[in-house]
């Protein structure tokens, strides 16, 4: 392997590594309720699915809709399985589609302990701002819901198929 295609092999990977590591951070500080390093993961506008309209909002408020959203359950958990990442010639701009399992624990009006799952898969953009990568595209694709409670409560994108159960 010649130098330069070596180089060029690292490098994409140093990236792809990057934006998973963003990933995780993003899912992390969701779970954690992180305000800072939620917004930290994200460019200065997102490109989202709100009330099923597409359109960019500022991360700031980006911010605010995620948290107030996630504030109605008790705990989340994400698992992010099976990216496939895509970086643009440039390096500047990147893709990646990640199959995402988010585990939602709630406390219902009577105070009884509910549980709910929802299976999909993120389709995010990637910006390169300086040495690092933000997002700035974030769509989620709901695949399927199953448990005893209302998934549109936390969801901010069409309500997704709900499996038997």
């Amino acid at each position: 392997m010649a130098n330069s295609s070596a180089g060029a092999v690292w490098h994409a990977a140093v990236n792809e590594f990057a934006i998973l590591n963003l990933v995780a951070r993003l899912a992390q500080a969701a779970d954690d309720r992180n305000e800072a390093a939620y917004r930290a993961c994200l460019a200065p506008c997102v490109w989202t699915d709100v009330g099923g309209e597409r359109r960019d909002i500022p991360a700031d408020e980006y911010v605010r809709a995620s948290m107030t959203r996630l504030a109605r359950a008790d705990w989340t958990h994400h698992k992010l399985a099976n990216p496939v990442i895509s970086i643009d010639a440039c390096g500047a701009n990147a893709s990646a589609l990640i199959d995402v399992v988010v585990e939602i624990a709630y406390s219902d009006a009577d105070g009884r302990h509910r549980r709910a799952t929802i299976g999909g898969r993120y389709d995010l953009g990637l910006v390169r701002q300086g040495d690092e990568w933000r997002i700035d595209r974030r769509i989620m694709h709901c695949h399927y819901s199953e448990g005893d409670f209302d998934v549109p409560a936390l969801s901010h994108g069409a309500p997704c198929r709900r499996t038997q159960g």
